[in-house]
């Protein structure tokens, strides 16, 4: 009889391990890494898929399975270990007065032990070392046990939508793996201490995060350093304009400073006829230029002058006055550092 005592509580340990590993697996996994073990097969990570979008019912499971399985270790359990501890108690001659007290101080310690490291601890570890293998080897009971006690589990689930609702605390319904550019940053950078990724693209991805921080402003060139050319300035004066700075894109402006007309490229200037030299720059040569606020992030600037097609924007405030210049070039050096273009050069 103690024998089949003794096997319903590991028993009841196992279970009991088997809920805890699947409560910390269903959150620590990634729904990604799952996606590629249903890819290679696995039927149990579809089902972890599935179960990981409805995270309040898996867990609400969970912790119905715990609870049922400490409460029936410690009915079976503490009555069974006490009887063996008094008897070991009573062939050492201790005291009948003492053997109930220590016999029953025994009994909880020793199943509180034996629950603790086999049931919470091992399985815990388990699930953080690797969660979706484990997620897979404990989804076909978690399934089982979920679908048979599905109408205590939504019971327990209402309790606790009431329960949180005077904390004005909203319950997700599902896992939530998306990360903000701090949490992305945070896991860049363990990569990169790990040996994951090499120190470039630690750079170089760590720039792209920092693009989403940083507004116009920190990388334009300011109006006073800006080089521009007038609309009525003639091509051979131009032309001097172009050979001085070796910029091969230059801003046009009308009649002040700030009225941004747009910029041209040096190559435009080889198009025209050697008879067109002594005149104004024609309009129908002018590209556009888009024009952008101080504080707009560079990583919505880059998205812009892609959709625009322009390597050149103008930066201007609310009241219309022009800050200065940011190129496409500018944005892209953030991103892997200063480029050499031999192209801007004569």
């Amino acid at each position: 009889m103690l024998f089949l005592i003794f096997l319903a509580a590991v028993l009841l340990i196992l279970i009991n391990s088997v809920f805890v590993a699947t409560e910390f697996a269903l959150v620590a996994s990634r729904t990604s890494r799952l996606e590629e073990l249903a890819e290679e097969g696995s039927r149990a990570a579809k089902y972890s898929i599935e179960a990981r979008k409805d995270l309040r019912k898996q867990i609400s499971g969970s912790q119905l399975g715990i609870t049922l399985s400490s409460v029936l270790l410690g009915i079976i359990a503490e009555p069974s270990v006490g009887e063996l501890v008094r008897t070991i108690l009573d062939s050492l001659g201790v005291p009948i007065s003492a053997t109930e007290t220590i016999s029953w101080i025994l009994a909880i310690a020793i199943a509180a032990v034996l629950q603790m490291m086999f049931g919470e601890i091992v399985p815990k570890n388990m699930a953080i070392a690797d969660p979706e293998r484990t997620l897979i080897w404990v989804m076909p009971i978690q399934r089982f046990f979920v679908q048979v006690m599905r109408p205590a589990i939504w019971l327990l689930d209402t309790i606790v939508i009431f329960a949180v609702r005077p904390l004005k605390h909203q319950i997700k319904v599902g896992s939530d793996e998306a990360l903000g550019i701090t949490e992305l940053s945070a896991v860049v950078k363990v990569s990169k201490d790990e040996g994951l990724i090499e120190t470039f693209e630690h750079e170089l991805l760590t720039s792209a995060l920092d693009l989403g921080r940083r507004p116009v402003s920190s990388i334009m060139i300011n109006r006073s350093q800006m080089v521009t050319i007038n609309r009525k300035m003639d091509l051979s004066a131009i032309e001097e304009v172009v050979l001085s700075s070796g910029h091969s894109r230059l801003p046009v402006v009308g009649n002040t400073e700030d009225d941004l007309l747009g910029f041209m490229h040096v190559k435009d200037f080889l198009r025209l006829p050697e008879q067109s030299q002594g005149e104004p720059v024609p309009l129908e040569m002018m590209r556009r230029m888009l024009i952008v606020p101080p504080d707009l992030l560079l990583d919505d600037l880059l998205l812009q002058m892609r959709r625009s097609r322009s390597h050149l924007a103008g930066v201007k405030n609310s009241e219309d006055v022009l800050l200065g210049l940011v190129a496409l070039e500018d944005v892209i050096e953030e991103l892997v550092g200063e480029i050499e273009d031999e192209s801007e050069k004569f």
